[in-house]
């Protein structure tokens, strides 16, 4: 019985030994573990400054630009009622210049159509003298029995424009009479 009792006793000896190794172990796996775990700590919690840092940067030009913005929408706001009444003068100024335009070339009409009228009168006289003169100068030749080659005149119903401005006769003449 007493080698059973050695036996066992060198048993739990051995088990305890087994067991203190299988500690052992683990106490440096935990030791070695915990150097790893500071250095991650470490570096996590020298991100998590630098993200702090970061965000507080961004919520500084966050606000900034919020301020800036700000700014420029109440400026805009001050300068919208300007901008309309700018806008609405634009308006009445491009109403009120085509009003005086219209005045202007109706009025440029109205003293120019006399005077357009007189000319063509004037071109008339002038072409009825050139064909008087011109029937003549054929009527000489045909008396003296010289061959003449002069063109026919025009007729006087035709209507010629003479100038620049081309005015209906009848407006010039509805006009004329107006003036006098």
């Amino acid at each position: 019985m007493a080698l059973i009792i050695d036996f066992l006793l060198l048993a739990a000896s051995g088990a305890a030994c087994f067991y203190c190794w299988t500690l052992s172990k683990r106490l440096n796996a935990l030791t070695s573990t915990k150097d790893g775990f500071q250095t991650g700590i470490a570096a996590l919690s020298q991100s998590a400054e630098e993200m702090q840092e970061a965000m507080s940067k961004t919520k500084t030009i966050a606000n900034d630009s919020a301020v800036q913005l700000e700014g420029l929408l109440q400026e805009t706001e001050k300068k919208i009622p300007e901008l309309r009444t700018l806008i609405q003068e634009m308006a009445d100024m491009s109403s009120y210049a085509v009003n005086e335009t219209e005045t202007a070339t109706r009025n440029l009409v109205d003293i120019l159509s006399p005077q357009i009228k007189e000319a063509r009168d004037s071109a008339k006289l002038l072409l009825n003298s050139l064909e008087g003169a011109s029937r003549d100068v054929v009527n000489a030749s045909s008396e003296s029995g010289e061959a003449s080659d002069v063109s026919t005149p025009k007729d006087e119903d035709e209507d010629e424009d003479i100038g620049f401005i081309s005015v209906p006769e009848d407006e010039t003449e509805e006009k004329a009479g107006e003036a006098a």
